[in-house]
């Protein structure tokens, strides 16, 4: 079997990578112009686009229309805290600090709606795929900055005898629709984080929370009993 090789464009994209890595290319920084690459690596305008379009796509280069294309600017995550909701609708994670951490603008991206379970929360509720469940999807923001998208998928209402059975954490690139509504880019890599309730009939309710993981950081604190 022949051995697949790195494409041009793959190998500009990887230089460039390893200049915003070292510090060469720094967050705020205009990289060099079209014209300007395609000397540097002696390469056509299509393949600089191409290299140009995968470091957008992981977040690490912004085009800005008619100013040239920037190294993103990197701040340190914010620390979102998980808590015990205080009422209906309030979040899982807030932010850590004081008042800070409250969520008053709150949007309903979709109306809660019936929907198929997809595959992943039909696996955790333990029903088959086709089975209706309620879906509402709602975005966090804060100081009118999106913060988390949160989905909750349900088979009946959450009781008092509700628990949490199961909390997982996990990381992949995000979805064009997730990225549009948190201000990031697709490609993207994003924590999710999957809270799973029962009732005294079984699992219940399914609950993904997504954040881009360059700026928000999932803080568990030590456990102290079921939410």
């Amino acid at each position: 079997m022949a051995r697949r090789t790195t494409t041009r464009y793959q190998s500009v994209a990887q230089d460039l990578r390893g200049k915003i890595a070292d510090g060469r290319l720094k967050p705020g920084d205009r990289i060099p112009s079209l014209t300007e690459l395609q000397a540097e690596y002696g390469v056509s305008d299509t393949v600089i686009l191409e290299a140009r379009k995968v470091l957008v796509s992981e977040g690490l280069l912004v085009a800005r229309t008619g100013d040239g294309t920037y190294v993103r600017e990197r701040p340190e995550p914010q620390r979102l805290v998980r808590r015990v909701p205080e009422g209906p609708g309030q979040p899982l994670f807030r932010l850590e600090s004081g008042e800070s951490g409250l969520f008053p603008d709150v949007t309903e991206m979709e109306p809660t709606e019936s929907v198929p379970a997809p595959m992943g929360v039909a696996k955790l509720l333990g029903v088959k795929p086709a089975r209706k469940v309620r879906r509402t999807v709602r975005l966090f923001r804060h100081d009118g900055a999106p913060v988390q998208v949160v989905t909750i998928y349900e088979l009946a209402r959450g009781g008092a005898e509700s628990a949490v059975t199961e909390e997982l954490i996990s990381s992949r690139p995000a979805l064009d629709t997730e990225a549009q509504v948190l201000d990031g880019v697709a490609g993207q890599p994003v924590t999710v984080a999957t809270w799973v309730e029962r009732s005294m009939s079984g699992p219940s309710r399914v609950v993904k929370t997504v954040v881009l993981a360059e700026r928000f950081m999932l803080v568990f604190p030590p456990h102290r009993g079921a939410a």
